[in-house]
């Protein structure tokens, strides 16, 4: 009998399966002319969709959202068309299977809700655009067919006023002046999905280089190339590396990666250009603690999983952005090494646990609503645990071949999950589909607990393997575990199967281990608590060589509150021979335990660790201490510009937890200091609300304008939510909530689920209709959160009233924000 997990909180109630839309044709080519309008922020072009007819068909459909539609002709001539602003229905009558029609589309869009951004999104004068497709996006700027199973060759010519640089995918086949414009003209021979179409254009520098015949190109905001070095030195080396692991070259002639401002993502793959946050470029300080090197190696990888192999439909997403999440993941263990490495998997496995905290979710699975709602930490680290699993389980060169495999069958082409299983099942001569089974189409993880005792009569050790998944797990997983033991004059490493609830297995040793390392090299995802003494626990992390396995044991001192635990901890925070995530790890361990051991050793620390990641994680913990002494060494950490940008933002996140208000013109103080990405004034602004409440209401006002730098003014909306509920507040929130940037929406839902207030409901209602994805589903949690809460506190029929009345509010703010914004 096979159980099948659904998972929990993930899928609403009304949510039904999505399946792909399977059209009569295959796209062949699109090929697509824009003339961009800075002043109006409009693109007006024409866009020619190529098709080759699969079944008799009358009409082919194209995705087309808030257009002016100016003519269609199919194959050169007039042709009939309907369009209801979000598709557009052609006639092709007459055209059998097999047979080739190419509909040309001349169109404008003015000020495009999504997929082309004009940079300042928010008014102002623009002064760069740039498109973002994924995922359902490219429908927003371009009329053609808008899925991923359907790819396509691609010529994309752009009109630009002089003196712009344009860049988009493929090769520069031409530029053409015309007047006081310019025409770039781009052809990628390679087919893609369409949301990978993509150009960006703006006042750029480009510096450029060549690896084994692919053109590099950097491109950033004219005035920043001092800052492409610490961002991009990498490049080369990482597509040598991702062209040995997988056995395949890089697939496209050149790669682009351009920095654009206010970039609605992080970082986008567009086949050979992949476009960027500006964020990511950074002066020397910021060097010390920020690295460009996670985002840049994930988006080139990217190149071969999603755009040279595209998952077939979202349901599939994780063999897109799984792959790219464990490449990352792999160029830092080829960059900086094995604890790096380790210590990677270990925050992705945090990011996992901290989702499934809310829901948890098949990886592969057709319940949502809303594409964006798969681009989530199911289908980022903990799809990449999962491969690292089944590396580690095939082993990595059969693993290498199976990928190879898999890329040459369905190069240029879609993939679903069981092209992989397939590939991998081929190249390692194994069985794989009960693992598929159990990590990608059931919901939840194998949680182990692990004990164990020495039987000196017989000297043996027993191992006691308890699996404590909940009922949104399977209730047994088939788990590969390594154990090392460590004594004196021995070091012995054994595998075991776990694969019942409860299993217990001896092993004959030379004498009793100094420590017991469990799978000392994090080979297995699961979820891993050891239920052993505090003792034990220090043995571990004293004498075991390997740094997950301490890891595991400092957290579990931190639940234990020995103040013997603490001065053994304080001599690893304070060795400098240590790896810095060990030290940060013991510097929340110590700060957990808490009391006044643990503060002095943290003091002292402060004064001797120089590290600057490990400073944050000291500065976090000393955030909970309610003593004016701390906040006063805080405040010297903030005001010293010696220290990095990043210790300093956290130590005013942590004067703000120590509770003392008369810091706060410290924070003042430090709105005006430069940092990288604005981190420091971000967090001051927080910390003051945090501090003073209601107080800084004004100058959270004056930081959540449209002119404010964007990470700032994010911080300021999103801080907005540790203040009283009141009209003035709500008002802001309301004003904001109409941003055309999505993340400025999403700092007005995060004041909004800190506020818990009924009072909130109605911007959240409204947001729910948002044409982001991941808006509309983040509004619509924070709601159910609010009446969950409200629940707990009062009869919910009570709100129910209220929100009558609250509706009504909302009308009557909406007309005051008319007035702000005409004044």
């Amino acid at each position: 009998m096979v159980t099948v997990k659904t998972g929990r909180g993930f899928a609403y109630p009304e949510y039904e399966p999505v399946w792909p839309p399977e059209p009569p044709f295959e796209l062949l080519e699109v090929r697509a002319e824009v003339d961009v309008d800075f002043e109006s922020r409009t693109l007006r072009g024409v866009c020619v969709n190529r098709l080759k007819v699969t079944a008799p068909a009358e009409r082919v459909v194209f995705h087309a959202v808030d257009m002016k539609i100016e003519e269609v002709l199919v194959n050169g001539r007039k042709a009939a068309y309907t369009y209801d602003g979000r598709e557009l229905s052609v006639g092709v009558e007459g055209v059998g299977a097999g047979g080739e029609v190419e509909v040309y589309v001349r169109y404008a869009t003015v000020e495009p809700k999504a997929g082309a951004w004009f940079v300042p999104v928010d008014g102002g004068k623009p002064y760069m655009v740039y498109t973002q497709g994924q995922p359902e996006d490219t429908r927003y700027w371009l009329p053609t067919y808008d899925y991923p199973n359907r790819k396509a060759k691609v010529s994309l010519a752009v009109t630009v006023p002089k003196g712009i640089v344009v860049v988009a995918n493929g090769v520069l086949v031409g530029r053409e002046e015309l007047g006081d414009k310019e025409r770039w003209s781009f052809r990628l021979d390679s087919r893609i999905p369409t949301y990978l179409i993509a150009f960006a254009a703006g006042d750029f520098s480009v510096v450029e280089e060549e690896y084994g015949g692919v053109k590099l190109q950097y491109v950033v905001p004219r005035g920043r190339e001092g800052d492409i070095p610490r961002s991009f030195s990498q490049t080369k080396e990482m597509v040598r590396f991702f062209e040995e692991f997988t056995g395949v070259k890089y697939p496209y002639p050149k790669y682009a990666q351009v920095c654009v401002d206010e970039f609605v993502a992080g970082g986008m793959e567009n086949a050979s250009v992949t476009i960027l946050t500006s964020a990511t470029l950074h002066d020397e300080k910021a060097h010390a603690d920020f690295r460009s090197e996670p985002l840049v190696s994930h988006e080139l990888a990217h190149q071969w999983f999603g755009d040279l192999v595209t998952c077939r439909d979202w349901s599939h997403l994780w063999l897109n952005e799984s792959f790219a999440t464990l490449m990352e993941a792999l160029w830092r263990r080829r960059e900086l090494g094995e604890e790096e490495f380790v210590y990677d998997l270990i925050g992705m496995l945090d990011s996992y646990l901290s989702e499934y905290g809310k829901y948890a979710r098949p990886i592969v699975t057709r319940l949502y609503k809303y594409p964006d709602e798969v681009f989530d930490a199911h289908s980022y680290p903990k799809g990449a645990l999962v491969l690292w699993t089944l590396m580690n389980i095939v082993g990595e060169e059969a693993f290498r071949r199976g990928v190879k495999k898999y890329l040459e069958s369905r190069r240029e082409d879609n993939a679903v999950t069981d092209d992989l299983r397939r590939a991998l099942e081929e190249a390692s001569g194994a069985r794989l589909d009960w693992f598929f089974e159990q990590y990608v189409f059931n919901a939840g993880h194998p949680a182990l607990s692990v004990s164990y005792k020495w039987v000196e009569k017989e000297g043996v050790l027993e191992l006691r393997v308890s699996q404590t998944q909940g009922d949104d797990s399977l209730p047994r997983y088939r788990v590969p575990l390594e154990v090392e033991f460590l004594g004196e004059g021995f070091r012995e490493r054994r595998t075991v199967w776990v694969e019942e609830r409860q299993s217990v297995f001896s092993f004959r040793l030379p004498s009793k281990p100094t420590a017991v390392c469990v799978d000392p090299s994090f080979k297995a995802f699961k979820a891993l608590s050891l239920d052993l003494g505090v003792e034990e626990l220090l043995s571990i992390v004293k004498h075991c060589p390997y740094l997950y396995p301490r890891v595991a044991a400092v957290r579990e001192l931190a639940k234990k509150a020995s103040p013997t635990a603490v001065e053994e901890l304080k001599g690893l925070l304070l060795s400098e021979d240590e790896f810095w995530g060990l030290r940060s790890e013991v510097a929340s361990a110590i700060g957990s335990i808490g009391g006044q051991a643990a503060l002095n050793a943290l003091l002292e620390a402060l004064d001797k660790v120089r590290h600057p990641k490990v400073r944050r994680a000291i500065v976090r913990a000393l955030g909970g201490y309610r003593e004016k002494a701390v906040a006063e060494r805080l405040s010297k950490v903030l005001k010293d510009e010696s220290e990095s940008y990043y210790v300093r933002a956290e130590a005013a996140l942590s004067i703000a937890k120590t509770g003392f208000r008369e810091y706060s013109d410290a924070l003042k103080e430090a709105l005006n200091v430069p940092s990288h990405n604005h981190v420091i004034a971000a967090s001051a602004l927080e910390a003051l609300a945090m501090l003073l409440g209601d107080e800084v209401l004004d100058l959270l006002e004056k930081y959540a304008s449209p002119s404010t730098p964007m990470p700032l003014r994010r911080a300021a909306i999103a801080s907005l939510g540790y203040l009283p509920p009141s009209q003035r507040v709500l008002s802001l929130l309301e004003y904001s909530s109409r941003s055309r940037h999505p993340h400025v929406k999403l700092s007005v839902i995060s004041a909004c689920t800190r506020l818990l207030s009924p009072r909130v409901l109605p911007i959240l209602e409204r947001l729910q209709g948002d044409t982001s994805g991941r808006v509309a589903r983040s509004a619509r949690d924070a709601a159910e959160q609010i009446k969950k809460h409200m629940e707990r506190g009062e009869e919910y029929r009570k709100l129910k009233e209220e929100l009558d009345k609250l509706r009504e509010e909302e009308r009557r703010l909406s007309e005051r924000v008319e007035r702000l914004e005409k004044r």
